[in-house]
């Protein structure tokens, strides 16, 4: 097949591909997937997609320039241009006009020009690709001199922050507004690919945590889901093979196959094999059930006490509708700050039932009339609070682990949480977690969680599904296990991520 019918038969790799193209309002899209899902094709399609709606110039032709930033040369030459001459020939092969320049570890250009149809008649698109590498150089070093329409950060979780933020000021400098036939204003914008990095990464913070307005993240499926895209240019078993080849990797196997933001290496997730973002974060805010009890799991202490708030549904989902971790307070003020949650999430409601950290009932000057943590909690929010069954910590883990592990049905968790857990998501996710320490020349996992910001709001949570289920239910285990776990879960119910947009 010549290059040029491959070019007209060109389709995104699938329906999240296709919505970061379609996406014509957001200043910033990035394409987040795993290895072989067809980022960098999409990324180049869609460079020449918006060329081509470009507002015609005064000389009559339509003018478009892409800055391509890498980490280093040798990355974009062994991870891009591959990719972009097998589409694009240097010398543009038998369907356009072509050039290209510089490469081999140094600055390069491709320069091409196709006919448009525009009002009936031919106009030449003039276009730009500049390709560059930051390496060792200061950010602002390096970015001066940049004034192209739009910015491609390739494999951008690599890049530095500073990029994409210098990227921002330097945008829609060509063409010039005065150069514009009819001075119709153009679209400019920043696009980015990329594999799932660590969780501790920039990225993470500004797209999962911060979602700034006009950014928008496009996350496509794992590669086992069955809506994994771009698999009709795979090889049959292509992920499977990556996996037996990763498999002594979990850290590279979340990320470059499972699409999912690997943890920290400080430390072992306590949920590392239960835990599926993709599985038990939701995606949009969960809706708060009618006719069903609002509940809370209470961490007590003053330097950071933590709520969870949730409901179980008929079915027997747990839902986590919010969080409630203020920070140093006490046990009035962080009622307070559950009051207001809870008017925030589900107005008319208030908390029906909850279950404490045992140890929330103790300490109190009995003979002085005062009350204990949980008791000052209970009477500001009105409701029962108990002790839960137990505070052994093999008890509560188990407790959440036999919900991740459980599938009520294909698609459905036992166990989800809304948007707004942050603290949970990132806990589950990386940092609540085993710390690793160091006996003699061996190093190994700690026996017990760490004690971090992360690990209040878990507790919490073990004390909201063991107060629920009691101790004799979480012994035994209240959930009939499926063979495979999460693994056969995602199978079963993979899903197409489209973040705070539609397809």
């Amino acid at each position: 097949m010549s290059t040029l019918e491959r070019f007209r038969q060109f389709r995104p790799p699938g329906p999240v591909a296709a919505a970061f193209m379609n996406d014509t309002t957001s200043i910033v899209r990035t394409l987040r997937g795993p290895v072989g899902s067809g980022k960098t094709v999409t990324c180049i399609f869609d460079a020449l997609r918006n060329a081509s709606m470009m507002p015609v110039c005064k000389d009559g032709k339509i003018r478009f320039k892409l800055s391509v930033i890498g980490q280093t040369y040798g990355q974009l030459e062994r991870n891009l241009y591959s990719t972009w001459k097998d589409w694009l020939p240097e010398d543009g092969g038998e369907w356009t006009e072509a050039e290209f320049t510089g490469g081999g570890g140094r600055f390069a250009t491709h320069k091409i020009e196709w006919d448009v149809l525009r009002n009936g008649r031919r106009v030449t698109v003039d276009f730009q690709a500049i390709f560059a590498a930051i390496g060792e150089l200061a950010v602002e070093q390096f970015m001066r001199g940049f004034e192209p329409t739009a910015f491609w950060l390739f494999e951008m979780d690599l890049l530095p922050k500073a990029v994409l933020d210098t990227a921002l000021t330097r945008l829609g400098r060509y063409p010039r507004r005065e150069d514009i036939a009819g001075d119709v204003p153009y679209r400019a914008y920043v696009i980015g690919d990329l594999n799932a990095p660590d969780i501790d990464s920039w990225y993470y913070k500004l797209f999962e945590e911060e979602r700034p307005p006009g950014f928008k993240q496009y996350v496509q499926p794992s590669g086992l889901s069955p809506r994994a895209e771009n698999l009709r240019n795979l090889q049959p078993g292509y992920y499977e093979r990556q996996i037996a080849m990763l498999g002594h990797n979990k850290h590279l196997v979340k990320r470059m196959v499972l699409n999912e933001f690997a943890p920290s290496l400080d430390g072992e997730p306590v949920y590392a094999d239960e835990y599926s973002d993709d599985l038990h974060y939701a995606r949009e805010p969960l809706q708060v059930l009618p006719d069903v009890p609002l509940e809370i799991g209470l961490d007590a202490g003053i330097q950071r006490p933590a709520g969870v708030i949730g409901q179980q549904s008929s079915k027997g989902q747990f839902r986590v509708l919010a969080e409630v971790v203020p920070g140093r307070c006490n046990a009035r003020r962080f009622a307070e700050a559950v009051k207001r949650v809870v008017a925030e999430r589900a107005p008319g409601r208030r908390i029906e039932m909850g279950w404490a950290d045992p140890a929330g009932f103790t300490g109190a000057d009995r003979e002085a009339g005062d009350l204990a943590w949980a008791e000052t909690v209970m009477l500001e929010l009105g409701c029962p609070i108990e002790p839960a069954p137990s505070n052994e910590l093999d008890l509560r883990l188990g407790a959440v682990k036999d919900e991740l592990s459980y599938m009520i049905e294909a698609g459905v968790p036992a166990l989800i949480i809304d948007p707004s857990c942050k603290m949970l998501r990132k806990g589950f996710a990386s940092h609540y977690r085993y710390r690793r320490e160091r006996v003699g020349n061996t190093e190994r996992s700690s026996d017990k969680p760490e004690k971090n910001d992360w690990s209040h709001p878990h507790d919490a949570l073990q004390y909201w599904l063991l107060g629920k289920k009691g101790r004799y239910g979480a012994i035994v285990g209240s959930r009939a296990r499926t063979a495979g776990g999460v693994a056969a879960a995602a199978g079963a119910g993979g899903t197409v991520i489209i973040r705070d947009g539609g397809f």
